[in-house]
């Protein structure tokens, strides 16, 4: 009988669990790290898998180390003598060890923009929205020792629209994954699924993301900010500013609405927070317009005051490399 394992510590392995329970693929282990772990490697989205998968009896193994590279994590991984592998919600590299040994192989998900080998690396749909992109490639690939390079079994397309942030865009992905699954997984079983190399074209890569990534610049347009607010928003770290430029006076930023471009507050700064409403959100200025903000984390509430200024700590701004 085969044995299939998924990798994974997030609510999206969660969800593709139960996916593919509901459609009678069976899962024998979920390969996991514990909350302690997930802190340590700052994983966004973590969540503890083991007490919910012992009702669905499927036993859950934590790793010493989240890439992999101990002898623990092989000698115990090796025993389990899988066939095959799914990682979802796994954000590390499948070494040559264990992929040496499955008799059908390892698989996964990436997408992008645009069909692989576009957009390889980290945080695709982050930049993806970042970037004001309107439409989402999912691939179900093979594993291969390389990053995101091996053949593609399927993809599925979704939108991303001027109303979806990481959150939905991560319930998309979720969808998107399951058809994937539940469509090859069977036939990657029987040996019947086909493979196909990725497009014949020169690879392009997303960097890595950090907390740091979020800091938000006022004199940029409403819709670069806007994006960047949804983009990094919970389960990330979230957009940020400090309100006037004091280091102690963090705000996080979870959501906000482009405003108004025709409302003019001429003898105001980018930043600059214009109006307080009756429901504690309030309006700031940007480059082209006014963003509405109307979820946020900060410990001084009243510095949300109009008149005081939102700012970056005169950080010098991060250039990146992207692929369009």
């Amino acid at each position: 009988m085969t044995k299939i394992a998924v990798f994974g510590c997030k609510h999206t392995t969660l969800d593709l669990i139960k996916s593919l329970l509901n459609n009678h693929i069976n899962i024998d282990y979920c390969i996991s790290i514990t909350q302690e772990k997930a802190e340590e490697q700052k994983v966004a989205g973590f969540l503890n898998l083991k007490p919910i998968l012992e009702e669905l009896k499927i036993k859950t193994i934590y790793c010493e180390k989240y890439n992999l590279d101990s002898d623990y994590d092989r000698e115990n991984i090796s025993s389990l003598s899988l066939d095959l592998i799914l990682c979802i919600g796994w954000q590390r590299l499948i070494p040559k060890w264990l992929l040496d040994q499955l008799s059908i192989g390892a698989f996964g998900m990436h997408g992008s923009n645009k069909p692989l080998p576009h957009g390889r690396g980290r945080s695709p749909m982050n930049w993806s929205i970042i970037q004001n992109k309107d439409i989402f490639f999912t691939h179900l690939f093979q594993y291969l020792p390389g990053v995101d390079d091996g053949p593609v079994i399927g993809f599925q397309k979704f939108d991303i629209n001027k109303w979806d942030d990481s959150h939905s865009l991560h319930l998309k992905n979720t969808i998107a994954m399951s058809k994937l699954c539940i469509e090859f997984i069977p036939l990657l079983i029987k040996g019947k699924a086909k493979k196909f190399p990725q497009h014949n074209i020169s690879p392009t890569y997303f960097p890595k993301r950090s907390e740091e990534d979020g800091i938000i610049y006022w004199e940029d347009s409403v819709l670069d900010i806007y994006n960047l607010i949804r983009a990094v928003t919970k389960p990330f770290p979230g957009a940020y500013s400090y309100i006037n430029n004091e280091i102690n006076n963090k705000i996080i930023i979870w959501k906000a609405y482009p405003f108004d471009t025709r409302l003019e507050w001429n003898d105001s700064s980018y930043g600059e927070i214009l109006e307080v409403f009756y429901d504690k959100s309030f309006l700031v200025k940007t480059a082209d317009a006014s963003l509405l903000i109307t979820e946020y984390s900060i410990e001084n509430k009243k510095l949300i005051t109009p008149g005081n200024i939102l700012n970056h700590l005169n950080k010098q701004r991060k250039e990146y490399n992207l692929p369009n």
